[in-house]
């Protein structure tokens, strides 16, 4: 459905965007996450065709729409697009905003598309009601079922649940991604929340100063990160010092670990190990000990900090039914089942 090939954005001669290229199947949900000012937003308007590429191409079901000596204008995409800040329109009703983009169609058409996507979107009955009537959450909707309403080849989200709160953006997430798979909508999403990309996304890009670092399965973005950067992003977890002992072995201040090497590392290399805060395991019967230097209560769960003999701090979560005091001892172990190592910079 979305093909960009090397593409790349600058305003007056500063780079925006350097060389993205990705592929999004027919169907499919995308995720694009990065700190803030790494290009993502950037990348949307210039799939929608709101800014014109420096170099490079975009293709719909591959039609070229942008690049190549080619420039299809944004109406003519039939690209739908979701904003941050919702955006509907406050003195037409929700039928009026959500039939906005059908304009041309015959009126009792439009009437029977605004039920569909009411109904679609948990809305139904609602028609009649004024933006400033309706929640946060049943704005988003409104603002969903609106950009759905011309039936989009893709659909674009800028962070569109930034402005909920975390449980209702967890509900309109999970209820979005069942909106678009029983619609068949390919659509590209970007947010700054990790659980929300992991949740919606079949595929994840991971972006830093303009340029996409990763585009893989939220699985391998996790547990395979390509990119130092991906490895320290993604999932609070932390890099430690460690150094090749041998073919497949690290040694490390909780001890050698075996696994994958990065190409053309030597002998007695010095190298970083990525530990996520579920490679660390609070066991009495752990070979190493730690002392717990922070914790922060998540429910279920607590977040320790955890310092090693040599000062080395590291991420540990663990449940929380049992809660070990900040200053107390405890031992720890590994469970390792993937090994990231990344050559010194």
């Amino acid at each position: 459905m979305l093909t960009l090939d090397d593409l790349s954005l600058r305003f007056q001669h500063q780079p925006v965007l350097e060389a993205v290229s990705l592929t999004l199947e027919e169907g499919r949900i995308g995720c694009l996450i990065g700190p803030s000012g790494c290009g993502k937003t950037s990348l949307l308007r210039l799939i929608a065709g709101f800014l014109t590429p420096s170099a490079g191409r975009v293709a719909l079901h591959g039609d070229t729409v942008a690049g190549a000596g080619r420039w299809v204008t944004p109406e003519a995409r039939r690209v739908g697009m979701v904003f941050q800040d919702i955006a509907l329109f406050p003195h037409l009703d929700v039928a009026a905003n959500i039939a906005f983009g059908l304009h041309g169609q015959p009126a009792a058409r439009q009437r029977q598309r605004v039920e569909e996507l009411l109904a679609l979107v948990g809305l139904p009955g609602l028609g009649g009601r004024y933006p400033h009537q309706l929640s946060g959450g049943q704005q988003q909707r409104v603002a969903l079922a609106r950009a759905l309403a011309p039936r989009p080849r893709l659909l674009l989200l800028d962070e569109p649940f930034s402005a909920l709160d975390a449980e209702l953006r967890e509900q309109i997430s999970r209820d979005v991604r069942h909106i678009l798979r029983r619609e068949g909508i390919t659509a590209l999403f970007v947010t700054h929340d990790q659980n929300e990309a992991f949740a919606l996304a079949d595929q994840v890009g991971v972006m830093s100063e303009g340029r996409l670092l990763q585009w893989d399965t939220p699985y391998r973005v996790y547990h395979r990160p390509a990119h130092r950067f991906v490895a320290d992003f993604i999932g609070g977890g932390v890099l430690i010092p460690g150094r090749v002992s041998g073919p497949r072995r690290v040694e490390t201040a909780l001890g050698e670990l075996g696994g994958d090497l990065p190409d053309g590392v030597a002998d007695g290399a010095p190298v970083d190990v990525l530990l996520r805060p579920d490679d660390l395991v609070i066991d009495d019967a752990g070979p190493r000990r730690a002392r717990v230097v922070e914790r922060v209560f998540r429910g279920a769960r607590m977040l320790y900090t955890l310092e090693l003999d040599n000062g080395q701090r590291l991420p540990c979560l663990a449940p929380s039914h049992h809660a070990h005091e900040e200053g107390t001892g405890v031992a720890v172990r590994l469970d390792l089942e993937h090994l990231v190592v990344f050559a010194r910079v």
